[in-house]
């Protein structure tokens, strides 16, 4: 293996590893919302407690844009690897409180503002985290094939998730109700702590030349392509993905506040879906790698898709149990993870290589703030002020749709008027 096939590896190990604990960390708290709710909200009860907890779990989106243009522009001056051991340390600070914080019974409401501060570092480092980790995929990919490897980081956010959720699992099998939401909904994050070391390790082995890497771009000319059509189609597809993403991960919450099913048929059954999202992925992957322009694929599949998701909705909320919760988690996570390379491939290739870590960072860092931190808690207001458990699936029913829209219409952009067929990537048409 030659030297820069190694430093290939380390460059995509150290992204991944470091972006796995990250989403691990921050998913682990929408995974135990309902318990987290008991803990810092014990006047609540009901939606009106998960309410309050996704709530708190929306603070944690508001400085993500933040944290990505500072952290940005610090990697801009700083190199990749100084920006990334930066956001490890908030992201570790923010599990830290989250973990150790006592109860509102033992603290009063110090507990929640020191919940919603924990949430905020946390939000702050994630969007801090994947500019410059999905820069770094990107960069260390082979020739021509940056934005397949880029969807890596896709990737590990769901591994973080299964062992988020398959620790879950774990837990409500064997502790009783009252041990896990009194102090066992803590242990997840406890485990995120203690591996953070690793990750510390991996990234510092980051190779000089990552390290010192700087954007010599003008900065004003940056700032000037968040605004031109290509990069405003990546933030309709990002918006698009975001918001079904974090309806297929509120599955949990989902399955126990509102078909009130026990954590851990609500936990087995996201665990399992999860797992068919990596290996979907996977396989989205291979396709992308084999298909240029795989159009049609992403046509049928998402045509397909829309319908049979709102079926199993119908079906969890008419027959809930285990089958139903099952067969749910695998028809969502499926038709995204089939989904996600062809689609990421083409939205990464959209953005200028000068500008790629700050503008992919901060256009998904604003998406997800604002309409991943809000997805939850707006799903549990509308469920509970129309009493229709089918509102997951017709929002699904519409963001489809639209995500498709959004994709053709970008793809018709990367091709120039002289081809019909041939994806042009972005490096050739600095302007977007």
């Amino acid at each position: 293996m030659t030297g820069s096939d190694q430093d290939r590896k380390r460059l995509i190990m150290a992204a991944c590893v470091g972006n796995f604990l990250e989403f691990y960390n921050f998913m682990a708290y929408a995974f135990f919302a309902p318990m987290i709710a008991r803990a810092f909200f014990p006047d609540s009860s009901g939606l009106a407690g998960l309410f309050d907890a996704l709530i708190t779990f929306g603070a944690g989106f508001f400085l993500r844009p933040l944290g990505a243009f500072c952290v940005g522009i610090y990697a801009r001056r700083y190199g990749h690897q100084a920006a990334l051991m930066l956001t490890f340390a908030i992201m570790a600070i923010g599990s830290l409180l989250l973990a150790a914080t006592p109860s509102t019974r033992s603290i009063g409401l110090i507990a929640a503002f020191l919940i919603v501060l924990a949430r905020m570092l946390q939000g702050f480092s994630d969007g801090g985290e994947v500019g410059p980790a999905t820069a770094m995929l990107y960069d260390a990919a082979p020739p021509g094939k940056g934005g397949i490897i880029s969807i890596m980081q896709y990737v590990t956010q769901l591994l973080g998730m299964v062992v988020a959720v398959i620790l879950g699992l774990f837990l409500s099998l064997t502790l009783s109700h009252d041990a896990l939401y009194a102090w066992g909904w803590r242990i997840p994050f406890f485990i995120g702590i203690a591996i953070l070391p690793f990750g510390f390790w991996l990234r510092r082995q980051i190779p000089v030349q990552q390290a010192h890497h700087a954007e010599p771009h003008p900065f004003g000319d940056t700032l000037r392509l968040l605004f031109t059509p290509k990069i405003l189609l990546v933030f309709a597809l990002i918006v698009c993905g975001t918001i079904t993403n974090y309806l297929r991960t509120f599955g949990v919450s989902y399955a126990i506040a509102v078909l009130h099913l026990p954590p851990g048929t609500a936990m087995f059954a996201m665990a399992l879906g999860l797992i068919c999202g990596v290996v979907a992925v996977i396989a989205g992957m291979r396709i992308a790698l084999r298909n240029p322009d795989p159009k049609l694929f992403v046509i049928v599949v998402s045509v397909i898709s829309t319908p049979l998701c709102m079926l199993y909705y119908a079906l969890s909320i008419t027959y809930p149990g285990l089958g139903t919760q099952i067969g749910l988690n695998l028809t969502v996570f499926l038709s995204s993870g089939l989904l996600i390379a062809p689609v990421w491939r083409l939205l990464f290739d959209a953005i200028p290589d000068h500008s790629r870590a700050f503008i992919f960072g901060l256009v998904y860092a604003v998406a997800v703030s604002v309409f991943g931190g809000l997805t939850q808690p707006v799903t549990v207001l509308l469920i509970a002020h129309f009493h229709d458990r089918m509102v997951p699936a017709w929002m699904l029913g519409v963001l489809m749709p639209l995500s498709l829209l959004a994709y053709l219409a970008l793809r018709r952009r990367m091709i120039p008027p002289s081809s019909g067929a041939t994806i042009v990537a972005s490096q050739a048409d600095p302007a977007c």
